[in-house]
């Protein structure tokens, strides 16, 4: 089980990682041009909040696997 965590943990910091490339991917510069300036912020804040917090998760399970399938 403990290995199962590990790996995912991999997977987690992997795709946390793949958030970076999406502006580019997917050309925003062009793509939100006709969005309003809060519209624009809201999308690469919330984007940078789900890579934040999918790359926390995978450190969690890549430094604590042990404490996460053990209770007390």
């Amino acid at each position: 089980m403990q290995t199962h965590l590990v790996i995912i943990g991999i997977l987690f910091i992997v795709l946390a990682l793949i958030h970076f490339i999406f502006p580019k991917y997917f050309e925003w510069e062009k793509e939100f041009k006709s969005l309003s300036l809060i519209n624009r912020q809201i999308m690469k804040v919330h984007t940078i909040f789900i890579g934040l917090t999918v790359f926390l998760m995978g450190l969690l399970c890549l430094t604590s696997s042990h404490e996460l399938i053990e209770t007390i």
